[in-house]
């Protein structure tokens, strides 16, 4: 059995993250872009400019594809979430320049694993 079941079926439990892309499997990433700095911020509905502090009536929203950089992960032993069985790899995902957020890694062994790998959204 996978370390990480398949999590394709699961429902978005937030789609105001994200959205299904164009080919149906993967995800895109909804963003806010800065109009003061030029920097991206994550979730699209944040309050402000995480970089410079911006009300967030300045940004404009950016679709980009969902992905990133890994930098670290963990397998974890105990249920992330409900309804998530263990284990369970988690990691911190670079997914635009200075934003780095916390994702579910779905592989069959955590020694496939590498930081620095491109990572896809699903």
């Amino acid at each position: 059995m996978p370390m990480t079941p398949d999590l394709a079926s699961m429902r978005p439990q937030n789609p105001s993250l994200y959205r299904l892309a164009a080919d149906g499997r993967s995800l895109d990433f909804l963003f806010a872009q800065c109009s003061a700095c030029g920097g991206l911020s994550f979730p699209a509905n944040a309050p402000g400019c995480m970089h410079c502090g911006a009300p967030a009536d300045q940004a404009e929203p950016v679709t980009r594809p969902g992905g990133g950089t890994l930098l670290e992960y963990v397998t974890l032993h105990v249920a992330l979430a409900p309804g998530m069985p263990a284990p369970s790899i988690a990691g911190d995902i670079r997914i635009a320049d200075q934003v780095v957020e916390e994702g579910v890694i779905a592989v069959a062994d955590e020694a496939a694993l590498r930081p620095g790998m491109a990572m896809q959204a699903v």
